[in-house]
């Protein structure tokens, strides 16, 4: 059987609460997302995001799929990291080899998008950026983090990170061991400050 989980994983620096997402099986099929530290979620200021093309088709499939978004959105396109792109790629990694699906606990100053799927489906670029767009239906325009339907921001999160007007940079990276993807995004400057509008 094919299956595919999101887990509510949100900008490491502001999410709050764990959130997890289980397959249709026995109990110890469930995986758990680590919240993220108090350290990690403290806004830092950082250096500006290196402008860069994508050097391969998945990244540039990547950052097309946020751009189209952010058009419907009416927010400027974003530019590729290179730098954030390393940063993401290394967090993916880590997440693959260690088994675990989390949030950078460093303090990295960036905001953070976190998708798996597991499965025997091949996953592309747009599906895994569309599980985030799908947020959209729950969205309503506001100040953060008054920017859900449901009333929990949470449920919007990633979708907010990804259209965040302020937000210039992403950088992604997907890594894959056996029938697992973990696709992570780095965005520079971060979304989903409270007080503002995305």
């Amino acid at each position: 059987m094919n299956t595919r989980c999101l887990l509510a994983a949100i900008v490491a620096m502001l999410a709050p609460a764990t959130s997890a997402c289980a397959q249709s099986g026995p109990a110890e099929e469930v995986v758990w997302m680590e919240p993220a530290s108090e350290q990690a979620r403290t806004l830092r200021p950082t250096a500006p995001a290196d402008d860069a093309r994508p050097s391969d088709e998945v990244e540039a499939r990547l950052l097309a799929a946020h751009n189209r978004e952010r058009a419907q959105a009416n927010a400027r396109p974003l530019i590729w990291s290179d730098t954030l792109e390393a940063e993401a790629r290394d967090w993916a990694v880590e997440l693959i080899d260690s088994d675990r699906f989390a949030h950078d606990p460093r303090p990295h100053g960036h905001g953070e998008n976190l998708w798996m799927g597991w499965g025997e489906r091949v996953f592309t670029p747009e599906d895994m950026v569309g599980d985030w767009i799908e947020e959209r239906r729950d969205y309503r325009p506001g100040v953060f983090p008054n920017v859900s339907r449901t009333g929990d921001w949470v449920a919007v999160g990633h979708y907010t990170q990804l259209i965040w007007r302020d937000t210039t940079h992403v950088g992604c990276a997907v890594a894959s061991r056996g029938d697992r993807s973990i696709l992570a995004c780095r965005y520079s400057p971060p979304g989903n400050i409270d007080g503002q509008r995305p």
